[in-house]
């Protein structure tokens, strides 16, 4: 007797069948390869080596002992070990599941020459804490100064900055040291600095390194106490006229934001508050935009300023005013403004994405005699804070010429920049936005100033605010932020050397440096009388701050250098230093 199934259980069959068969060829086609990672001279089993599938990002790394474990799929069939001080290697693996694995070190990473202090040595005699970072691995993220750069570069090195564009930014190595000033001191082609590095080019750069202990930063002295960054701009090669252009662009986005309450959240959390507290909000509201049943539900006034609920008797626009010295402001006159029922999201008003962009170009050559390197740069980066931004000019001039025993040259960079950016303190826009009531709008009536679309007879004026009964004292951000959009810095530096050098016999050398810092900034800040505000300023005020500040210092050194049987290196240096500096800065304010 024959029994047919029924087709629910044939399909059901016929996806077992099927599962069964992707198992087995999910099995047959991933294998796992295994194996040890030693040194090729001494044996030892090397930790943390990076092993990836070739052409894929999948990868693992070696443990404490050298050993590491990886699956490959059945087209996967090679590897790539690589490991910091070691040559990378790329090797198939074949049918067999051991793979076991030779490095040997990277000879020319050890002979690299670094500039550890008046003098350079090869990596591999250095005996003190010296982190190199390379020109490439510095620009591989775009960045406004050096030190924003150098972020997540070498070990030991932390780097903060207030994220605005052009702004200032902490590089502590090795954490601490004291209650005072904490950072390092910087080195640029022998003249050394302790400014912001923001005047300096960072597509300019050579090489940078990083001096991290006492005995690495020592023949600096005391300045050397919280670390030295040594850096090394680019010089001219002999050979044919190289020219190049250089550009970048992108966009830069704010990320996570706050999550805030909104105008009707806020009500329900003052009500909330209220009966927790023992109260009655349904009888007497704690805020005078809210009004409350007894189940929690709310109505919301319909203008904040004055404050009505429902349709204002009158025309809005009849009683509106935007002169600050109005007697009647507040009793029968207004800046009239109109709740904001659904809630402002102020984070959304204050930021928007912001291009960055930098433009490069640069000419380098020469002889054996003579060898020059020129460069001119442009970067502009918009702030992701509405109003803010930085841009910066500058060009660098690098010469040598030789002739005999005899060696000058001079490194010499200007430039000149402008910021508009925020102050770090309880008033900036970025608290003000997380401070302010959602249920304010960010407009009067009249929409804002002409600039930004409005209808409001006075540019600066037509931004909504606290100026009502419980509406706190956080004034608008963004009236903030347009009101200062004007309020640049602009800045002025030149800085560089000229040095001379002479052979006086094999080995033995003499040279003197001179070096120079320039830098001017100048300010002017216009604050008006903000009529939105709960606390309005007194008057309006301008201050205006020019700074000023140069040092030069100068340097003569003798060294002498020599190897004796290929084995023993001498190298002998004595000299002398002069160092000079001068500040002046002059404020005045009007109100």
């Amino acid at each position: 007797m024959t029994q047919r199934l029924p087709l629910k259980g044939l399909v059901r069959l016929f996806g077992i069948t099927v599962f069964l068969t992707m198992l087995t060829g999910l099995a047959v086609a991933q294998r796992s390869v295994s194996g040890k990672v030693t040194d090729a001279d001494s044996k030892a089993p090397l930790s943390g080596v990076s092993i990836v599938v070739s052409g894929t990002t999948k990868g693992t790394s070696t443990d404490a002992q050298g050993n590491y474990k990886i699956d490959l799929a059945a087209n996967q069939k090679s590897l790539v070990f690589s490991f910091n001080g070691y040559d990378s290697r790329t090797l198939n693996v074949g049918s067999g599941a051991t793979l076991n694995v030779e490095l040997e070190v990277d000879v020319k990473a050890l002979q690299s020459v670094v500039v550890t202090g008046y003098t350079a040595q090869r990596k591999k005699d250095i005996t003190g804490a010296v982190a190199v970072v390379s020109a490439k691995e510095l620009t591989a993220t775009p960045a406004a100064s050096v030190t924003q750069m150098l972020q997540g570069k070498a070990s030991g090195v932390i780097v903060g900055n207030d994220n605005s564009p052009g702004g200032g930014t902490m590089v502590r190595i090795r954490g601490f040291g004291t209650i005072n000033n904490n950072s390092p001191l910087y080195v640029i082609d022998g003249v050394p600095t302790q400014g912001t590095l923001n005047q300096i080019n960072p597509y300019d750069i050579e090489s940078m390194q990083v001096l991290k202990d006492a005995s690495a930063a020592s023949i600096y002295g005391a300045r050397a106490a919280n670390g030295v960054v040594i850096i090394t701009t680019k010089k001219g090669k002999a050979g044919d006229p190289k020219i190049n252009f250089d550009y970048y662009t992108g966009t830069q986005a704010p990320g996570k934001m706050l999550d805030l309450l909104n105008a009707e959240e806020l009500g329900k959390y003052l009500f909330k508050a209220d009966v927790g507290a023992g109260k009655t909000p349904w009888v007497t509201s704690p805020s005078a935009q809210y009004r409350f049943d007894q189940n929690g539900g709310v109505t919301m006034a319909d203008y904040i300023f004055p404050n009505v609920f429902g349709s204002l008797p009158y025309d809005p626009l009849s009683v509106y005013t935007n002169d600050i010295n109005d007697p009647e402001l507040g009793k029968t006159r207004f800046n009239v403004n109109k709740a904001n029922k659904a809630g402002t999201d102020w984070q959304d008003v204050i930021y928007d994405p912001a291009p960055i962009s930098n433009y490069q170009i640069g000419a380098s050559g020469g002889t054996a005699k003579a060898k020059y390197s020129f460069s001119g740069n442009y970067f502009k980066q918009d702030g992701i804070l509405r109003y803010t931004n930085y841009q910066r000019y500058s060009i660098r001039a690098n010469t040598e010429f030789t002739q005999g025993k005899f060696t000058v040259g001079q490194n010499m960079t200007f430039s000149y920049d402008k910021r508009n950016g925020i102050s770090n303190n309880t008033e900036n826009s970025i608290l003000l936005a997380a401070r302010i009531h959602p249920i304010i709008p960010v407009f009067d009536i009249t929409g804002g100033p002409p600039a930004l679309g409005g209808t409001n007879t006075s540019p600066w004026n037509g931004f909504g605010g606290p100026r009502g009964l419980n509406l706190g004292n956080a004034t608008n951000p963004l009236a903030e932020l347009y009101r200062a959009k004007d309020n640049y810095t602009y800045g002025t530096h030149l800085f560089g050397n000229a040095f001379a050098e002479y052979a006086i016999m094999k080995n033995l050398k003499a040279r003197s440096s001179i070096g120079v810092e320039y830098n001017n900034f100048n300010r002017s800040e216009f604050f008006i009388r903000n009529i939105e505000a709960a606390e309005p300023r007194n008057t309006n005020s301008l201050n205006v701050f020019n700074n000023f500040d140069n040092s030069w210092t100068w340097y003569n050194t003798l060294n002498y250098n020599t190897t004796i049987k290929e084995d023993h290196d001498i190298n002998v240096l004595a000299g002398t230093e002069a160092v000079a500096t001068y500040s002046f800065g002059f404020n005045a304010s009007r109100s």
